[in-house]
């Protein structure tokens, strides 16, 4: 009988008893890469091997040197036995990986247990006792422990696939990708906590103050959004590709040309909105650039009439309305005259001591360079940001008036349309994403 006969009968009864080449060679003493040269027929056995062999495949060592059976019914019946055999091993093998698969998830739950740990001791801290900077501390230091904790169970987890044998490669290969993205999601949630962490340390001036946990919580959300919108696509287009080629993870074809479709859309998708995004945000700096004046409507006077007009119809408004007014905070403030004292009283019923006397009606005198009264009205100063006189004319005209009512409603118009361009952002960034995950779902059904 030929060499390579021998070889092919050891190969073929050492794979229908499910045996790989290393365990073959444990029962007979010799290394594994021996049992590989004898199945290529690089070399046969010993002779004082060739019974051991027989035995264990129980054969006779005739029929193991002849490289076949000696009569079809204990062929018949050893095939049977070989078959029995197999379904064992397959059922051990998944025993295995169920307790493998198993052993991971608990193991994860404990990676997760630390990173929500991490942020209640944040919370804590914060709002607990005002130390936003060692909340943050805190919550990263969880953070890189789960993740340290993720990286070490999922090594473990990973199983060696048998070189010379790849009976189960292809089982072991999709548990490995199993592992491999379950620990990429546990990374993802510890990023997300550290995003939604930083207001912590971005928002408060100092080690000893803390963030109002209203405030918190929406820049932290907005940044948690932002850091997954790029860690996705970070995943998708660099980290996913890295981790294929490196074989820690693998895929079937359809799957991988279904991502390649994917990450095409994904950068057209992302190209288009952030080119949205930059269009948006350079209206917002030219917004700020120009500034809150182009949005309050200032009062021109090119005359001593209209402007004694205009300033004592306002005071006679300010009068019949319970002498309030806006203060520079923005408040209404209400005043009460009590003799040539005045009390004011702010929305929320407190008072404040009065630091000014009012007479009921006082009377401003605007005079021109040579010193004469040109003009004489009723004044509260309290009504108004700013009175611009022009000094360079003898008569001090024109003037220009900005009351606090019209400041304020330019400013709540400017920010009005500051918000506007920064919730179009949103809005970009919102149907951006929905038009890719449609985009995504109707590509998965043709590709």
């Amino acid at each position: 009988m030929e060499k390579k006969t021998i070889g092919k009968f050891i190969s073929a009864l050492r794979r229908a008893n499910g045996m790989t080449q290393k365990e073959l060679g444990e029962k007979l003493f010799v290394s594994d890469k021996t049992v590989s040269r004898w199945e290529c027929d690089e070399c046969t056995p010993e002779l004082s091997l060739i019974p051991s062999i027989a035995e264990i495949f129980g054969i006779t060592t005739d029929e193991l040197l002849r490289g076949e059976r000696n009569n079809p019914d204990r062929e018949a019946v050893s095939e049977d036995a070989a078959s029995k055999q197999k379904a064992k091993s397959d059922k051990q093998f998944k025993l295995m990986l169920d307790r493998n698969n198993r052993k991971y998830k608990n193991l994860t739950l404990i990676s997760v247990g630390i990173t929500i740990l991490g942020l209640i001791v944040a919370i804590i801290a914060n709002v607990g006792f005002s130390k936003g900077l060692i909340a943050f501390c805190l919550a990263t230091a969880f953070c890189v422990a789960s993740e340290i904790c993720q990286i070490c169970f999922a090594i473990n987890a990973r199983i060696t696939p048998d070189e010379d044998d790849d009976t189960y490669t292809d089982k072991i290969e999709v548990a490995n990708t199993g592992v491999i993205k379950t620990a990429t999601t546990i990374t993802f949630v510890n990023l997300l906590l550290f995003a939604f962490c930083l207001p912590l340390v971005t928002m408060i001036n100092g080690a000893n103050y803390g963030l109002v946990f209203e405030y918190w919580l929406g820049y932290g959300l907005l940044w948690s959004a932002i850091a997954f919108v790029v860690c996705y696509i970070l995943y998708a287009l660099i980290i996913h590709k890295t981790l294929c080629k490196k074989g820690l993870i693998v895929l079937t074809e359809k799957r991988t040309d279904e991502i390649k479709h994917n990450n095409k859309l994904l950068v057209k998708t992302v190209s288009i909105s952030i080119a949205v995004a930059l269009i948006l945000g350079a209206g917002v700096v030219v917004w700020n650039t120009v500034g809150w004046d182009v949005t309050m409507k200032e009062k021109t006077f090119d005359s001593w009439a209209d402007f004694k007009a205009f300033m004592e119809d306002d005071y006679d408004k300010w009068v019949e309305s319970g002498y309030s007014y806006i203060d520079l905070d923005g408040n209404l403030v209400i005043q009460t005259q009590i003799g040539n004292d005045v009390e004011e009283i702010y929305p929320d019923g407190e008072k404040t001591s009065p630091d000014k006397a009012y007479p009921k009606k006082e009377i401003t005198q605007i005079r021109n360079s040579k010193g004469e009264v040109i003009c004489e009205y009723y004044y509260n100063p309290d009504l108004y940001k700013r009175i611009i006189f022009t000094e360079s004319s003898v008569d001090r005209m024109p003037v220009t008036v900005l009351t606090n009512q019209a400041y304020y409603d330019g400013r709540d118009i400017f920010q009005a349309v500051e918000s506007t361009l920064y919730t179009l952002i949103v809005v970009d960034f919102v149907v951006a994403t929905g038009i890719y995950l449609i985009k995504t779902k109707k590509g998965r059904k043709t590709v």
